[in-house]
């Protein structure tokens, strides 16, 4: 399989086409409606994988979605529990419910906690250590008995020519900030570093059970993602003290418990000034480079790592509602040129995910550059 291949460094006869395709986007280029999502998430990891098959991309993540029950007001969802209104959910982000009260999130529940990116609250739902203890991250077996049915299904949409990537969440800073909100999660490293190391601890148990699960499925491409941990929001020196050390706990683990799977990361904005460290935590690969945040060229970051290195991205996320198809694959064929060294070690793609109104020709714009080759 390419994508595979490539993540091992074999020499492949062209780089691997995988921009990142989140729900809405996935949606869009589908034509099917956002409400079919929220009761049927089988159905919303579905759309993800359909619409990276029709973009003739070779990947496509796996993402685990909550059940929620939903109903329309106006051009909002609400997230509903009978009659009752739990909050908003955030269609223009992350597909969050926005809780009104941050003290209806349960986190007793393995289900909640699994998906805790869908859970969150413009309040603080994490205070003080006592509050950690009460997250519990699920075991593997909990992963299996209420996802395992579920990925499954997603499987068997991939055959041989596109490659199963395991969207692991992240138990670093963007978990902080799910938990405590970014102003009081950023302050903290400052006011509380005990604090947020200990929930950090918490964090990235939850996020190596669910990539051993997803490797238990047979996915052997893990994506970590982390997309909040960028120099444009905290400092070189603050991210080697609170997230490198965790990200390589991560990497060795996983490596341990399959040393056949390959781990990428997405980090979004700006990260030349830790390049460096991020190969030294273990990761196979570094992606999705954002030309978009941090100003930087799959050129700039080949010429630190080396060609011996893979890396992914690489194409600003607004060109494919900016550019023209045309232009699309210019730019993809110059991240190729600046990449894609002997054929090896690059994988062309969107710096983060493609924007909900882009249209599919300039996805296949992108796919085809790779064909280019």
């Amino acid at each position: 399989m390419l994508l595979l291949d490539t993540m091992f460094g074999k020499k492949v006869i062209r780089p691997p086409s995988v921009p990142k395709i989140w729900i809405d986007s996935a949606a869009n280029l589908l034509g099917r409606d956002y409400s079919e999502f929220f009761d049927n998430p089988l159905y919303a990891a579905k759309t993800i994988i359909e619409a990276a098959i029709a973009c003739n991309s070779d990947g496509a993540r796996i993402f685990l979605f909550p059940t929620r029950d939903v109903k329309k007001e106006g051009n909002s969802y609400v997230h509903m529990q009978g009659s009752k209104r739990l909050g908003r959910i955030d269609i223009d982000g992350g597909w969050a419910t926005i809780f009104d009260d941050p003290g209806e999130i349960d986190f007793s529940d393995p289900s909640v906690l699994i998906c805790y990116p869908f859970y969150t609250s413009s309040g603080s739902i994490i205070t003080n250590k006592a509050d950690i203890k009460k997250i519990v991250p699920p075991s593997l077996q909990t992963y299996h008995e209420l996802y395992g049915d579920y990925v499954d299904s997603a499987l068997d949409i991939f055959d041989d020519k596109i490659c199963s990537i395991g969207a692991c969440i992240s138990g670093t800073l963007t978990f902080c900030v799910y938990m405590m909100g970014l102003e009081d999660a950023l302050m903290s490293l400052y006011t509380e570093p005990e604090m947020i190391k200990a929930l950090i601890e918490r964090g990235i148990e939850l996020s190596i059970n669910q990539a051993k699960f997803f490797i238990d499925k047979g996915i052997k491409v893990i994506r970590y993602n982390d997309s909040t941990a960028n120099m444009n929001v905290i400092s070189p020196e603050m991210w080697r003290t609170f997230i490198k050390p965790y990200i390589t706990e991560f990497c060795t683990q996983i490596h341990a418990y399959c040393p056949d799977c390959r781990i990428y990361c997405h980090i979004c904005g700006n990260i030349k000034p830790i390049v460096n460290d991020l190969v030294e935590t273990g990761l196979d690969c570094i992606g999705c480079l954002d030309p978009l945040g941090g100003k930087s060229t799959v050129r700039e970051i080949r010429q630190i790592v080396g060609d011996d290195y893979m890396l992914m991205g690489g194409v600003d996320t607004l060109s494919f509602i900016n550019k023209s198809p045309e232009m699309v694959r210019l730019e993809a064929e110059r991240c190729i040129h600046e990449g894609f060294i002997d054929h090896r070690n690059y994988a062309i793609g969107s710096g983060c995910n493609i924007p909900r109104t882009a249209k599919i020709e300039t996805l296949l714009a992108l796919a085809e550059a790779s064909r280019n080759v």
